[in-house]
């Protein structure tokens, strides 16, 4: 295998799919990069048997053929090529030795043959869509925060994607707050999977902010997404969802319509003296157009306040503020309505006007 390259399309390549490269693995050949040179096309390819992220850049290819070489080496060594207007050239020799040089820098690894190294096949769609990237990247942006870290539900790890009636609804949820982000779509069937939250994680860095139509193809335990530079395959969580739905349905009291930077900075504010070695709540004090927050603990204690719009009863309520501030931090609009309707039930946090995304938080309850 022979052939040479843009240092810097080998750069993004590289960076792009040691992404899905396993760090530690029963499999060593996981824990490698495949490449493979064609006609004038050179692919590479990361795959951890979840996540699988496959990028062919251009190149002048002298000889085809295919390797694996370890991804920390490789992809280290590409990251100190020169910045030169040469090209970067790579070679693999007899003895199984990978070759890489650009400008006065060289480097040789050792390889491993590729046929044990596991392809991405074409999934067999039970259905696919497209979408802009620029609109699936702030789906995932808004709900991906709110996912569960224990195990325990494995079905919680992941963000659901639920169409119906033309709707596409983004839903992540932990058992403590609940985010769901809705967008209008030209798809009218139905379709429901649910994607891993390492994989959604991931899809942030790799989506740009363009009109790109992403195309997401669906199987029972696979999704594909053909993205403006590689193509993604991931494993899906299995399980059934909750029904998200059906949470948070309960005779509001208290409407309160507030500025988004004003609640986030003093939510902000409050919750200095609050970490996860000191566990605390902030306590919202409704009442006559004024939030009046308070956070106490043995560090000390902030109280602050901010006038809103108001109407119906006054309230005392506690929550944890992480939770608050990481609902508060993924909204894009100015202002945002809270609803209230006991300290024991939780607050939904909307937009003003619409329901593009539909926050819900537990409170804390109070001894």
């Amino acid at each position: 295998m022979k052939f040479n390259c843009r240092r810097s399309d080998l750069l993004d390549a590289v960076n792009l799919v040691e992404r899905a490269v396993a760090t530690r693995s029963t499999m060593n050949i996981l824990e490698g990069i495949f490449i493979e040179a064609k006609e004038n096309e050179i692919r590479f390819l990361g795959n951890n048997l979840e996540l699988c992220i496959d990028c062919s850049i251009p190149g002048t290819v002298s000889k085809t053929g295919s390797c694996v070489v370890k991804a920390n080496l490789f992809s280290d060594a590409v990251k100190k090529l020169p910045v030169t207007a040469d090209d970067a050239s790579i070679e693999v020799n007899e003895s199984n030795v990978i070759l890489l040089s650009c400008g006065n820098a060289k480097f040789n690894f050792s390889t491993a043959s590729a046929d044990e190294f596991p392809r991405p096949q074409e999934i067999l769609a039970n259905d696919e869509f497209s979408i802009k990237e620029s609109l699936l990247k702030n789906m995932i942006r808004q709900t991906v925060y709110a996912i569960s870290q224990n195990d325990s539900k494995p079905f919680l790890t992941g963000i659901l994607f639920d169409m119906k009636d033309g709707i596409l609804n983004v839903v992540g949820c932990d058992g403590f707050r609940l985010a769901i982000r809705r967008e209008e779509t030209n798809h009218n069937s139905a379709l429901k999977f649910i994607m891993q939250g390492k994989t959604a994680r991931e899809l942030l860095s790799l989506l740009g902010e363009s009109d790109f139509e992403v195309k997401i193809k669906v199987s029972d335990k696979q999704a594909q997404l053909t993205l403006k530079n590689c193509i993604v395959t991931t494993r899906l969580v299995d399980g059934e969802y909750l029904n998200y739905e059906g949470i948070a349905k309960h005779e509001n009291t208290l409407y309160v319509v507030a500025d988004t930077k004003s609640i986030l900075d003093s939510v902000d504010r409050a919750s200095l003296i609050a970490s996860e070695a000191v566990k605390a709540h902030v306590l919202l004090h409704i009442e006559d157009g004024q939030v009046n927050i308070n956070c106490e603990t043995v560090l000390g204690q902030v109280k602050d306040r901010f006038e809103v719009s108001m109407q119906g009863e006054p309230i005392e309520i506690a929550f944890n503020p992480r939770y608050l501030l990481e609902a508060f931090k993924n909204v894009d609009c100015k202002e945002i309505k809270l609803t209230f309707s006991t300290a024991l039930n939780p607050v939904v946090i909307q937009p003003v006007e619409g329901n593009s995304f539909h926050y819900i938080v537990l409170p804390v309850r109070l001894h």
